[in-house]
């Protein structure tokens, strides 16, 4: 009998930790900005051509999920041009602009972007990435860019995170471009703690329900 109540009471303290670890988990964040490029499960954004738009738009992947490109700077319109780098500017006569946010529609998110932001003068970037798991509902990082053209950056969620959205401010950008999004998913609700709780509870009869069967 005694080995019996220790498998009990180590069952119950499974449990336990088990539930304290699902509540636990939805507050992770580990969101990893570096430069340079890791392409690895990655596609090309193919842009739809377009001038003076509020929201430029492309496609990703097999599927040709949706990507809206927007800006909240200067006059809000920005020009996509599909060809060559495939570039994302700002429109009436391509001035700078100096934030601009991009990311799958229709509740899409993904786990991994790639791009390259052409800076209009050497400064500082500010890269802030929206998403489901990410501790506060966002995670952000600031970079020094050179006016070269050439300032690639990596952006992948690690942890079971889902980004949603990452936005670039901070100094001028000409454009962005080369832009390749991957790890595709559909977003799903995340448990709530209560939920969990009940879950828990739930195991914790059937752990009582188990001690009485044995006691027969």
């Amino acid at each position: 009998m005694k080995g019996l109540r220790y498998l009990q009471k180590l069952l119950l303290v499974m449990i336990a930790v088990g539930v304290i670890t699902m509540v636990a988990g939805t507050a992770k964040a580990d969101i990893v900005v570096v430069t340079g490029v890791n392409n690895q499960g990655t596609d090309n954004v193919l842009l739809n051509p377009a001038t003076n738009l509020l929201t430029v738009t492309g496609t990703v992947g097999q599927n040709n999920l949706l990507v809206n490109f927007t800006s909240t700077s200067g006059t809000k319109l920005l020009n996509a041009n599909p060809s060559g780098q495939a570039t994302v500017s700002g429109g009436l006569g391509n001035g700078p602009f100096t934030q601009l946010t991009f990311g799958l529609a229709n509740n899409d998110t993904f786990t991994r972007a790639v791009f390259n932001i052409n800076a209009a003068i050497d400064g500082m970037a500010t890269i802030t990435v929206t998403g489901i798991n990410i501790n506060g509902g966002s995670f952000q990082d600031q970079f020094h860019v050179d006016s070269n053209g050439q300032n690639f950056f990596t952006v992948t969620a690690i942890n079971g995170q889902l980004i949603q959205t990452i936005s670039l401010s901070g100094v001028p950008m000409t454009d962005v471009r080369q832009v390749r999004i991957g790890g595709s998913a559909i977003v799903q609700s995340v448990p709530e703690p209560a939920s969990m709780l009940l879950f828990g509870t739930g195991l914790l009869g059937a752990a009582g329900a188990l001690r009485r069967r044995f006691k027969k």
